[in-house]
């Protein structure tokens, strides 16, 4: 009898056990696909297009940026040339190949990890340094660690005027003095339409990490002069009305010490075989050369160009060789022998104290080294690429984890409130629209007010405030402005309400998440801070705790966890969340979760309460195999939420 028994169970456990086989083996295989499947880099000047098929015919789905990196599933040719099929997130599509350059494949290579930890390069850097090492295994790299913070350099770098761009409009700054409110203009501080660039941009060509890559890491080459530099090369860099500077340009080099690729990759920079600068051949200075636009700005009603030659003349630059040489020992002088020796040092001082920090800059031209990097590297022969180049590239003390992000190129960063109005109150201080802080008082009768703010710009979106119910002492109410660009600017106004009031319910006004029987709609990964924020509860105080009842101040939000309201010390309601897919309680979603689930389908082990709930991933009411892909399609990116 007991035979029969052990026999009938082991034919009802092997089509489960097979079922559960095959869901793993996929699974394995997908993660398996997913390490050895090519990736590439994209590499344009402003966004790359991504199409529903693999031709120029198809229909725009969505768009990639510069440096971003894609997983590639498949090469398709046609009359159009070469496309790729690629994925990035829940964006998969076609793109031109001519856009995305495949990653060389990284083999661990101990060596080279242990030297990038000696050179004191953080891990946020490490995945570039891969790349390129797979890449060009010759090439060195230098970690130079800087004395002031990332904070301090960016916050000096970002004084209005400092640092210029041309366009978008998106990237131009509305921080104050860089924009004529009077005359609804911004305010040009250099000739050509240059203006204030906007703190997010500075801080995205300010952060090395994001041109780790075998284009833009060239703004980090070192500078010093190099015997090895050829007139091949020098020609291959420069434009070709100007090649016949080839020999004056080595000559000048290797007198100053100043690398002669460096100069040329300038020289292709500022543009002066186009304005005549560069070829001498300016009207009423000809012969008269200055290639590196040394001078040429437009002042005392002159153009930039004239300006220009009248300094090539004041200087006797009337041969080529006479401007290189005094321009090469300028540069090394003044710059190069100072610590300036990169691109990047050159746009954004931050090593040179001798000619005072975050001054002593080359150009304002805020993607400038960056520009200057491309030129040299699109100029580059394979020859010169397979050199033992050295990078030398910063690092400053406590930058933030990730990567500073490439600024929206579409809009404005018109992020102001022309007004801010408390119904019966009166602000201080009074307001401005660069101040974001104020304070209001009430007395203890006013129970309710109503907050409100005035655009200025009718197309930015404005959150937060409206009718609010105050407790007695403080509340802090939030006006959130949202430019055309994505740019965010936040007004704070506290209120404080005297004591002797009645205190009434806390409301939760944020439409974020779900709130019912249970919290739903989290996302995992989601920090408390942030759930708590996004709540946005007025007429009292909130927090998270765990099911154990100890509060939870950081870490992330996870299945299991309780939601507090209070009015004052008062606890008002209890609310516990659900994340679909977060089985074992720890705010994530992966193969520890499938487990779980697994094992309850299995009869190894029983779910209970809100982790039973959590592993209905497809919220059906049942715990099958459906809910396992549910969850694995989640880990393998093909979903892009299990939350309803």
């Amino acid at each position: 009898m007991h035979r029969f028994y052990q026999q009938t169970f082991r034919q009802r456990l092997l089509p489960v056990l097979l079922c559960l086989s095959l869901l793993l083996g996929s699974l394995a295989a997908g993660l398996a696909a997913a390490e050895t499947v090519d990736t590439g880099t994209v590499h344009v000047d402003d966004a790359l297009r991504i199409r529903s098929g693999p031709g120029t015919s198809y229909a725009t789905i969505g768009w990639l940026k510069n440096n971003d990196v894609v997983t590639i599933l498949e090469t398709v040719n046609t009359d159009n040339g070469k496309w790729y099929k690629i994925t990035k997130d829940s964006l998969c599509g076609y793109s031109s190949a001519d856009y995305i350059t495949i990653n060389a494949r990284y083999e661990s290579d101990a060596d080279f990890e242990a030297y990038l930890s000696a050179q004191g390069f953080p891990e946020s850097y490490k995945p570039g340094l891969r790349q390129l090492h797979a890449q060009y295994p010759q090439w060195v790299f230098r970690a130079q660690t800087l004395s002031m913070t990332w904070e301090t350099a960016l916050a000096a770098e970002c004084r209005v005027g400092r640092n210029t761009i041309r366009s978008p409009e998106a990237w131009k700054s509305m921080e104050y003095g860089a924009y004529d409110w009077t005359n609804g203009c911004y305010v040009v501080f250099d000739s050509g339409g240059w203006v204030s660039a906007a703190p997010a941009v500075i801080a995205y060509y300010m952060d090395p990490r994001n041109f780790l890559d075998s284009t833009y890491v060239f703004q980090f080459e070192e500078l010093s002069y190099s015997p090895e530099h050829t007139a091949d090369g020098v020609r291959a860099i420069l434009p070709a009305a100007l090649r016949s500077i080839t020999d004056d340009l080595l000559a000048a080099a290797k007198a100053s010490g100043v690398s002669a690729y460096y100069l040329a990759a300038k020289i292709v920079q500022e543009g002066t075989d186009k304005n005549g600068l560069g070829t001498g051949t300016v009207s009423g200075y000809k012969g008269y050369y200055n290639f590196f636009d040394i001078g040429a700005y437009a002042h005392d009603g002159r153009s930039a160009v004239e300006n220009g030659a009248i300094y090539a003349k004041s200087m006797g630059w009337d041969t080529p060789y006479k401007c290189l040489l005094d321009s090469a020992n300028s540069i090394g002088k003044n710059y190069i022998q100072r610590g300036q020796n990169t691109t990047y040092y050159q746009k954004f001082n931050v090593v040179n104290t001798a000619s005072g920090l975050y001054g002593h800059q080359y150009m304002t031209n805020t993607a400038g080294a960056a520009s200057e990097g491309a030129i040299r590297r699109q100029r580059t022969t394979e020859e010169q690429l397979n050199a033992n180049l050295t990078f030398v590239i910063p690092v400053y003390p406590s930058m933030p984890e990730t990567a500073s992000p490439r600024p929206s190129t579409s809009g404005n960063n018109n992020n102001f409130l022309g007004n801010i109005t408390v119904s019966g109150c009166s602000l201080t201080p009074t307001f401005d629209r660069y101040t974001d802080d104020y304070a209001v008082q009430v007395g203890a009768e006013v129970s309710r007010v109503t907050v409100s703010g005035t655009l200025c710009d009718s197309g930015a979106k404005l959150d937060g405030g409206g009718e609010v119910a105050l407790q007695p002492g403080t509340n802090v109410v939030s006006l959130t402005v949202t430019a055309t660009s994505g740019a965010v600017r936040t007004y704070t106004v506290t209120i404080t309400r005297e004591p002797g009031g009645t205190t009434e319910e806390p409301v939760i006004t944020g439409k974020t998440y779900a709130i019912g029987d249970t919290v739903t709609r989290v996302e995992p990964n989601t920090p408390v801070g942030t759930f708590l924020q996004t709540l946005a509860v007025t007429g009292g105080t909130a927090d998270v705790c765990n099911s154990s009842g100890e509060a939870k101040t950081d870490g992330f939000v996870a299945t299991g966890d309780i939601l507090r309201l209070y009015s004052g010390s008062r606890l008002c309601a209890s609310y516990p969340v659900v994340i679909y897919g977060d089985v074992n309680g720890d705010g994530l979603i992966n193969s520890l979760d499938l487990r779980r689930a697994q094992k309850h389908i299995l009869a190894l082990d029983k779910l209970t309460g809100y982790s039973l709930a959590a592993a209905d991933s497809n919220r059906d009411s049942q715990l099958n195999s459906l809910d396992l892909r549910a969850t694995q399609k989640f880990i393998l990116k093909l979903t892009p939420s299990l939350q309803p």
